[in-house]
């Protein structure tokens, strides 16, 4: 797996250093990192939101082409096919950018996990002799484990320094606001009893990785196109079942990831170091602020102009229905029937 994300941790690896070296602060090159990482998707989430509303807007015309070939599933491909070719829209496009941040949680878990090889640019084989040296195991693939065991000895940093495997200043300070962002977060109330100064801030780290989470999924929901008229058509099927629609796979598949992907996210923040948390959160933020944006940049437009077509189409139509009272109340002599009035002749 490294191997595959090899070029994109290596680019992304040089950029945390250059955000490093700028701050001098490991906490503030995560925070950057990531903000320029998502930064770098906002184009491709305007594309797919607009995306979307382009295959809202031909919902209605998707339907009829179900109900013209209700027992022809390919008829129906190929006819959907040309109508989303023929108006520019993308069936893939708007599902393509939500997966995204996975396309950077490896090469970022790397460079949270190898901040010597990635950010302060210790070498590889210097961080195997160091481990070596120390007798500390597993040090290349987490380099966190050797910072942590410096950090605490004394004499371990002083002999690490003098064997000029490392500098002192490429070892990082792994504390941000308080937190320990080298420490993995626990439950245990044995080892938060042993150092509370340490785990007990860091619980805060789990706490805002769900908290983000499930705001993000819950503002992704409400805030994307038609999102209000599924609400409204979910409770009009409630006091009546016959508007009642069966629930499509891809809704089904939505709602269990909007449940287990916090849970998911929960747990991990509790087996990795809090760096990894932390960008997770800041990550979340980042997804809010680009729905908020792109709500209000191209949703809210799109669904305002819609409002006003539909109500234009329901004028039209009252006005359409007004001149068909009045003709079918005309008389044959031209005269109007008034309702309440009994016509005929007059009795002498």
């Amino acid at each position: 797996m490294e191997t595959i994300f090899s070029p994109i941790t290596s680019l992304l690896g040089w950029l945390a250093s250059l955000l490093y070296e700028f701050f001098g602060n490991y906490g503030l090159a995560i925070i950057f990192l990531t903000i320029i990482v998502r930064g770098l998707t906002v184009p491709l989430n305007v594309r797919s939101a607009k995306a979307m509303m382009k295959q809202q807007a031909l919902s209605n015309k998707q339907a009829e082409i179900k109900r013209k070939y209700p027992d022809d599933k390919q008829k129906q491909q190929e006819e959907l096919q040309k109508l989303f070719q023929e108006n520019g829209a993308s069936t893939f496009s708007g599902c393509i950018v939500p997966f995204l941040p996975l396309f950077f949680l490896f090469p970022t878990y790397y460079i949270v996990q190898r901040p010597l090889r990635y950010i302060t640019g210790v070498s590889s084989s210097n961080i195997k002799a160091l481990g070596e040296l120390l007798n500390v195991s597993g040090v290349r693939a987490d380099n966190i484990k050797l910072i942590n065991f410096l950090h605490k000895d004394g004499k371990a940093m002083s002999a690490a320094v003098k064997s000029g495997l490392i500098k002192m200043e490429q070892i990082p300070d792994m504390k941000f606001l308080g937190l320990d962002l080298g420490r993995t977060p626990t439950w245990s109330v044995s080892k938060i009893s042993d150092e509370p100064s340490i785990y007990l801030p860091l619980l805060i780290i789990p706490l805002l990785v769900l908290l983000t989470t499930v705001l993000q999924n819950i503002m992704i929901n409400r805030m994307k196109p038609d999102a209000k008229q599924k609400r409204e058509d979910k409770k009009r099927a409630k006091n009546n079942p016959a508007f009642n629609a069966p629930e499509e796979s891809a809704a089904k598949t939505a709602k269990f990831m909007n449940i287990i992907m916090p849970a998911i996210m929960l747990l991990t923040t509790f087996a990795l170091p809090a760096a990894f948390g932390f960008y997770w959160i800041i990550g979340n933020l980042m997804g809010i602020l680009q729905q908020v944006l792109t709500y209000y940049m191209f949703t809210k437009p799109y669904e305002e102009k819609k409002k006003e077509l539909a109500e234009q189409k329901k004028n039209v139509f009252k006005k359409k229905k007004k001149a068909e009272l009045a003709t079918a109340g005309a008389g044959a002599d031209g005269s109007v029937s008034t309702p309440g009035k009994k016509s005929g002749k007059k009795k002498k």
